[in-house]
Order: C-alpha cells, then sequence, then structure tokens
C-alpha cells in the first residue's frame, strides 16, 4: 500500500512538472513579440501569400510604409484578388491595405 501511495504521488508530480512546463512554453511563444517593422510587416505578408498555394505569387510585388501594405501587379481573376485581399488583410502589422492588382485576362 505504501508503494501505491509513492507511485500515485510521483505520477502526479510528475504530470504538474509537464503542465508546468507546457505553460512555461506556450507563455514564452504568446510574449515573442512580432516585428512590426515595415520590412517585417513585409516578410510576414510574402511568407502568408506563399503559404496559400492556390494564390500565384509571381506577379505580386510587395511593399510596406508606415504599416501601409501595397500589392501590386496581375491576380489571376476577381476572386483571386478578393483571396489574396482577405489573406494579406488578416496579417499582424497591416494598418491599411492598398490593393493596385490588375486582373489577368
Amino acid at each position: 500500500m505504501m508503494l501505491h501511495k509513492a507511485l500515485a504521488r510521483l505520477a502526479c508530480a510528475a504530470l504538474a512538472a509537464l503542465l508546468l512546463g507546457g505553460a512555461a512554453c506556450a507563455s514564452r511563444r504568446s510574449s515573442q513579440t512580432l516585428d512590426m517593422s515595415d520590412p517585417g510587416i513585409t516578410a510576414r505578408v510574402k511568407a502568408e501569400l506563399k503559404a496559400h498555394r492556390e494564390i500565384d505569387i509571381r506577379y505580386l510585388d510587395v511593399s510596406t510604409h508606415m504599416g501601409i501594405v501595397t500589392l501590386s501587379g496581375m491576380a489571376d481573376s476577381p476572386e483571386a484578388r478578393r483571396q489574396i485581399t482577405r489573406v494579406v488583410g488578416r496579417v499582424p502589422g497591416v494598418k491599411q491595405l492598398i490593393v493596385n492588382l490588375l486582373i489577368q485576362e
């Protein structure tokens, strides 16, 4: 019986350590600050666009000035343009979005 209680305490201690360690890792990740500089925002926008494989980014140019992102170039269709706009609008740090995309015919 004594061995059973000791094992139960050990298991509880191990579980508590795992939970606390996981919480500390999550806290560290959430406390990391994003690079809110213009180059940092541009990099996040480009990475987010690349992550959406259905978006053709070959003819897109992204520039950022004071958090205002300008998209220039060509989109395959009006729907592609809307999707690009939605994706970029959700990127952290984008204060405003200027869309100068022509639709390919």
